[in-house]
C-alpha cells in the first residue's frame, strides 16, 4: 500500500494555494485603496465649481475646500492658510488671523498678485470663531 502519493499530492495542492491566497489578499487591498483614493478625490473636487461674483469667503473661518476654490489657491495653499490660522488662534484667541487681504501674504506662495486676484471673493470678519 502506497499512501505517500496521496499526502504528497495534498502537500503540493496546499503549497500552490498559498500564493493564490496572497495574491487575492493583495488584490483586495489594492482595490480598497483605490476606492478610498477615488472617494477622497471626489470629495476634494465636489466643491471645485467656480466662485460666483457675489460669493465671499472669509479666510478666518472657511474650510479647506472653500479656500481651494479661490483662483490661484489650491489644496496646498488652502492647508497652509488653515495651519497659519490655527497657529494664530493658539497664540491670540481673541484676534482674527486675517483682518485684511494683506495678511494673506504671510502665507508662503501668496504674494500681491495672488491677493489682488482673490480680493473680489474675500470677506473678513473681525470676530474669531465666527
Amino acid at each position: 500500500m502506497n499512501t505517500g502519493g496521496i499526502f504528497t499530492a495534498e502537500r503540493h495542492a496546499t503549497r500552490d494555494i498559498i500564493p493564490c491566497i496572497g495574491f487575492a489578499a493583495a488584490a483586495c487591498m489594492c482595490l480598497a485603496a483605490g476606492v478610498a483614493f477615488a472617494a477622497r478625490m471626489m470629495d476634494a473636487s465636489a466643491d471645485r465649481r467656480p466662485l460666483a461674483v457675489e460669493e465671499r469667503i472669509n479666510p478666518n473661518i472657511a474650510p479647506s475646500a472653500s479656500l481651494g476654490r479661490l483662483p490661484g489657491i489650491g489644496p496646498a495653499r488652502a492647508r497652509a492658510i488653515i495651519e497659519y490660522r490655527r497657529q494664530c488662534i493658539e497664540h491670540s484667541p481673541d484676534r482674527p488671523a486675517f483682518s485684511s487681504s494683506q495678511d494673506l501674504q504671510k502665507i508662503a506662495g501668496i504674494g500681491p498678485a495672488t491677493v489682488a486676484t482673490i480680493l473680489p471673493w474675500l470677506s473678513f470678519d473681525a470676530r474669531p470663531g465666527r
